[in-house]
C-alpha cells in the first residue's frame, strides 16, 4: 500500500499545480478591480505599445490592444464607474496598435467622462492614446508629443565587405528586399521608405488636429515631432492642463458630478496565469526600454512600484 502511495505522490503533486492554476486563471479572468460604490476608475497604460509577439514587444513589456480591450470592456459595463483616469506611461511602439488602443478609448469617452493623465512618459504612441480623453493633463516633468513616426534601418554591407562576408538574395521583385542590411540601399527605395513613414505620420497628424485643433499654436513645430516636456506641451497646446495624477482624479469627479470624497480604483491588466508566470511572463508595472525612449533623456527610471505614486492619491487604491 505504501508503494502505491509513493507511486501516486508525483500525479497527486501534479494534480495540485494543475488545480492552483485553474484557480488562478480563474480569478484573472477579468482586470483588477474591486470597488462597488460609485467612484473613478484608474486604467493604466504602460508599457510599449505593440501586439503580443511583435519585435517591438522585446524592448519592454507590451501595452497591447488586446489587454486595453479588455479593460475598457471591464470599465465599461460597470455602471458604477462614472468617470475614467487614463494613467499612461509608455514612450510609444507601433502605429497599428496605437491607432486601435486610440479607436478603443475614443469609444469609452463617448460613454464616460475621460480624463488622460501623463506621468512619465506619454510621447509618440503614448501621446496618440492620450488623445482620446476629454482633457489631457500631465506632469509638468513628463515627456510628450512627439508626434510623427520613425522607422530605423541598420545597414552593415560596408563592413560586411571589409570582413569577405557576402550574400546572395534570390527575389521576386526589386523591391522585395527592401531594407536589405547586406546591401546598400538605392535611392527609389529611400523614397518609398519615406512616402510610407510620411504615410503613418500623416494619420498620427490627422488625429492630433481633429482632437486639439485650434488650441495647438505651431503647428510647423509639433509636426516636427520634437518631444515637450509637460509644461512646454501646455504652452504649444498639445495638452489642457499641468499637474498630479490626484488632481486629474479630483478633475474627472468634477466632470462627472462626483462627490470630492469619490474614491478612486485602479484597473488594471488582468494577472498573468500560472502557465504564463511559469514561462517567464513580464511583470506588470515596469517600464522597460524602447528605442524611442533612447532617443530621448532623461530615461525613466526602471521599475519604480506604483505605491510611489498612489502615496500622494488618498483616493486610489491599488
Amino acid at each position: 500500500m505504501r508503494v502505491e502511495m509513493k507511486k501516486l505522490r508525483p500525479w497527486l503533486l501534479l494534480a495540485v499545480i494543475i488545480g492552483v492554476g485553474i484557480l488562478v486563471s480563474f480569478l484573472a479572468a477579468r482586470p483588477e478591480s474591486l470597488i462597488s460604490t460609485d467612484h473613478v476608475a484608474l486604467i493604466e497604460l504602460s508599457g510599449t505599445i505593440s501586439y503580443e509577439g511583435s519585435p517591438i514587444s522585446l524592448f519592454g513589456s507590451p501595452l497591447t490592444p488586446e489587454r486595453v480591450k479588455e479593460m475598457v470592456e471591464y470599465v465599461s459595463q460597470d455602471p458604477s464607474a462614472k468617470a475614467v483616469v487614463l494613467f499612461i506611461n509608455s514612450p510609444g511602439g507601433s502605429a497599428v496598435a496605437s491607432e486601435e488602443i486610440y479607436q478603443a478609448l475614443k469609444e469609452l469617452s463617448e460613454e464616460k467622462v475621460v480624463v488622460s493623465y501623463i506621468a512619465e512618459y506619454g510621447a509618440s504612441g503614448g501621446y496618440y492614446i492620450a488623445l482620446a480623453g476629454d482633457v489631457i493633463m500631465a506632469s509638468p516633468h513628463s515627456l510628450t508629443g512627439s508626434v510623427g513616426a520613425i522607422s530605423i534601418l541598420i545597414n552593415y554591407y560596408e563592413l560586411m565587405e571589409r570582413l569577405g562576408v557576402k550574400a546572395e538574395t534570390f527575389k521576386s521583385g526589386s523591391m522585395k528586399d527592401i531594407g536589405n542590411p547586406w546591401r546598400e540601399m538605392t535611392e527609389e527605395e529611400r523614397e518609398l521608405m519615406q512616402s510610407m513613414i510620411d504615410s503613418i505620420a500623416k494619420l498620427f497628424e490627422q488625429r492630433v488636429r481633429e482632437e486639439r485643433g485650434d488650441k495647438v499654436k505651431d503647428w510647423d513645430e509639433v509636426l516636427s515631432a520634437r518631444p515637450y516636456t509637460g509644461t512646454q506641451a501646455l504652452e504649444a497646446g498639445l495638452i489642457d492642463r499641468v499637474g498630479t495624477l490626484e488632481e486629474a482624479i479630483e478633475l474627472a469627479r468634477e466632470l462627472a458630478g462626483l462627490p470630492e470624497d469619490a474614491p478612486a480604483e485602479w484597473v488594471r491588466p488582468k494577472a498573468p496565469s500560472l502557465l504564463e508566470i511559469l514561462l517567464g511572463g513580464t511583470a506588470r508595472g515596469h517600464l522597460k526600454l524602447s528605442y524611442e525612449v533612447l532617443m530621448m533623456w532623461p530615461l525613466p527610471s526602471l521599475p519604480e512600484p506604483y505605491e510611489l505614486v498612489l502615496a500622494s492619491c488618498p483616493g486610489a487604491k491599488s
